[in-house]
């Protein structure tokens, strides 16, 4: 599944970024590429996201997305 649409970016590189970066938004964000280009749906929900991942794993996370 993917995390970010815009930027093709799936489940397991949204995992290893967070897990790289730590719980940093910002530095997500950067590495994501997101930019103004981006519809700013994944990163509405970044912060959630990493957080959750960093609880319990990606699977929570993308259930924030689809909701």
């Amino acid at each position: 599944m993917f995390i970010c649409l815009c930027r093709g970016i799936k489940e397991s590189e949204f995992s290893s970024l967070a897990s790289r970066l730590g719980a940093c938004p910002e530095a997500m964000k950067q590495a994501m590429g997101l930019d103004d280009s981006c519809c700013g749906r994944c990163e509405s929900d970044l912060e959630t996201m990493v957080q959750r991942i960093h609880e319990g794993g990606i699977r929570s996370s993308v259930e924030v997305l689809v909701r």
